[in-house]
């Protein structure tokens, strides 16, 4: 039993296992041997060293980084701390501190103490020697800087963002005060009446790609030929209403003639029969009493031709008639004078006359002329205004959608009162997602001026990294306009140094409109005296007041100048009857004309004896009587 006891216990290295052969009686418990116990010492299976040799001095994470692995061994030695349990001279586990763990929710396995020798070799002492629980702690704090710093970015950009929206529509608002008009939304023509639930009544709604499916050369060929077509049978009616006039004129003229020849047949017939004869002979006309607005009241309206004879209802159905938006979007910064320019030409090819007018003819893109959206945009100013955000907080943004970003992504504005089409799909600006985990999964777009346009273009990440894991990046449903919130003043452009300079366009400040919400890099203009202006970096420029008054004045000079130079003089409207005048007027005029007419001295006399409404009347009166007589 004794030789069994001990080949027992050197195989289960300290006899943890002889409780359990004991329940089962095929030995003696140790403890009912207490007196053999201390005869023979335990002896440590693993040398043991000192523990600060057991840790590496290295960080293994450079290596992990580098290679994807940390390499290991097995370990034929144990640290006197932190390794396996101190045991007692009879090879049992003395149950100090590292008996008693501190950590909850842990296996005994994994504890060093309660582990066996295999165990340590292959499991504990590699992972003690290559420091695995520091990196792991390492690698958890810095897993949580990268989420806080995630979460900071959001914050700080979403924050920015909000700002830079704000102080867009308060620049906006402000521009609308002042501007006499501005272009509505695009709305679709359905919305206004089912009738317009038809596939050509939808066409300015597709993309460029889908327009020229439909609208080939070939198409537009015969469209354009239609409206000539449709303009020449107009102009032979305009030219036989205008012969039919001269007819009509001709007769009248001969039955004048025919009335007066019978006339002076009659004179003469009297006159050989001795009858008397009219007391004028000459047949005056009679005196002209009506005043200059009542002779121009009584002319015939004279025909107008049509100020754009496609407005007609025969030229409905026709492209470049009603499809003008589609043309801009098909042949953009081109498509709207390709149908102004024929437009034009097919309304003055309707003059009545012979031979009649050339055909309207095809307006045709010089290769060399830059694009309307580099004339309009070329040396203008985009106004903003200034956030409250401080200069290290704007350096932590993933990106700034403001108007320096927005206006290279903008369509400009060219008619006063109607909005570009949209932009193609795959040039507008994306809205990117910079959540918490789609930062930590690609930190590297944290550029501060992260863009694109396209979602397989990634600017700043590696081409051979996945992007599974980042969410896809959003289409706007709208689109920036620069629209010109300034325009010169006519009297600036009609003085000779502005004429000088005729040839190049006028630099013009310019706002962003049309971003739903759609600082600092340029300055603003004066337009808006109500609001302070930024320098480049974003930061409020220093001015007295005195100077921001006196740019307001100026300002508002200048508006005053725009409404006295745009104002249209209205030439005065009076009825058939006089109108009352005041007794000053009416003796200044008199005075006048006495001065010239001696004779009128005793009619002035019997005005003064009348009431004054009277005097006004019986003037006026008399003064156009004076006037037809030539006196």
């Amino acid at each position: 039993m004794s030789m069994g006891m001990q080949v027992l216990m050197e195989m289960d290295d300290g006899g943890r296992r002889t409780d359990t052969i004991g329940l089962e009686q095929t030995v003696d418990s140790p403890v009912n041997r207490l007196s053999e116990l201390g005869s023979r010492s335990f002896i440590e299976p693993l040398q043991r060293h000192a523990a600060e040799r057991a840790l590496s001095p290295a960080d293994k994470r450079e290596e992990r980084t580098h290679t994807g692995v940390v390499k290991f061994k097995r370990q034929p030695k144990v640290p006197d701390v932190g390794g396996l349990g101190w045991r007692t001279k009879t090879g049992h586990l003395l149950k100090n501190q590292s008996y008693y763990t501190q950590k909850t929710k842990i296996n005994r396995w994994d504890v060093p103490t309660h582990a066996g020798i295999n165990t340590w070799k292959d499991w504990h002492g590699p992972k003690m020697r290559t420091d695995a629980d520091m990196m792991e702690r390492l690698d958890k704090f810095d897993e949580e800087e990268a989420i806080w710093e995630a979460k900071k970015t959001f914050v700080n950009t979403t924050r920015v963002q909000t700002l830079d929206r704000l102080a867009n529509r308060k620049i906006n608002r402000s521009m609308s005060e002042t501007q006499p008009s501005w272009a509505p939304h695009i709305r679709a023509r359905r919305e206004v009446h089912s009738s317009f639930e038809t596939f050509e009544s939808c066409m300015g709604e597709k993309p460029e790609k889908e327009l020229k499916k439909v609208y080939t050369d070939m198409v537009l060929q015969r469209d354009r030929q239609a409206v000539r077509n449709i303009s020449k049978r107009i102009q032979n009616e305009e030219t036989w209403k205008v012969v039919f006039k001269q007819m009509e004129q001709e007769r009248r003229q001969d039955i004048r003639a025919d009335l007066q020849m019978r006339q002076a047949h009659t004179d003469r017939l009297m006159a050989m029969s001795g009858q008397p004869l009219r007391q004028d002979p000459n047949h005056s006309a009679l005196p002209n009493n009506c005043s200059t607005r009542s002779e121009e009241l009584s002319q015939p309206k004279p025909s107008k031709l049509p100020q754009d004879v496609t407005k007609l209802t025969d030229f409905r159905g026709l492209i470049h008639a009603d499809q003008e938006h589609a043309l801009e979007a098909l042949f953009p910064g081109y498509g709207h004078e390709l149908s102004n320019g024929f437009r034009s030409s097919a309304t003055r090819s309707i003059e009545p006359g012979w031979p009649p007018p050339p055909e309207a003819a095809t307006p045709r893109q010089t290769e060399k002329q830059p694009s309307r959206e580099h004339l309009i945009k070329k040396g203008a100013t985009v106004q903003k205004g200034a956030i409250p955000v401080s200069q290290p907080r704007m350096e932590s943004i993933a990106t700034r959608v403001n108007e320096d970003l927005m206006v290279k992504h903008s369509k400009a504005q060219f008619r006063v009162t109607a909005a570009p089409p949209p932009p193609p799909q795959k040039k507008t600006l994306m809205k990117e997602d910079f959540g918490i985990n789609t930062t930590l999964n690609d930190p590297l777009r944290l550029t501060g001026d992260f863009s694109r346009t396209e979602q397989s273009i990634h600017p700043s990440s590696p081409s051979r990294k996945a992007q599974e894991s980042l969410p896809p990046p959003a289409r706007s449903l709208t689109y920036p306009v620069v629209v010109v919130s300034h325009p010169p003043s006519p009297k600036s452009v009609s003085s000779p140094k502005a004429r000088s300079k005729a040839t190049s366009p006028p630099s013009q400040p310019m706002t962003m409109t049309g971003m739903t919400g759609m600082s600092g890099g340029m300055l603003r203009n004066a337009s808006a005296p109500s609001m302070m202006s930024v320098t480049s970096n974003g930061s409020f420029r220093g001015g007295s007041k005195q100077a921001l008054s006196r740019q307001a004045s100026v300002s508002v000079c200048r508006d005053l100048d725009d409404f006295e130079a745009r104002v249209s003089t209205v030439p005065r409207i009076s009825n058939f009857f006089a109108t009352p005048r005041k007794r000053a007027k009416v003796l200044v005029a008199a005075n006048q004309l006495t001065s010239q007419h001696s004779d009128v001295e005793d009619v002035l006399a019997s005005f003064r004896s009348l009431p004054e409404n009277e005097q006004a009347r019986n003037f006026e009166v008399f003064f156009d009587n004076e006037k037809t007589q030539g006196r």
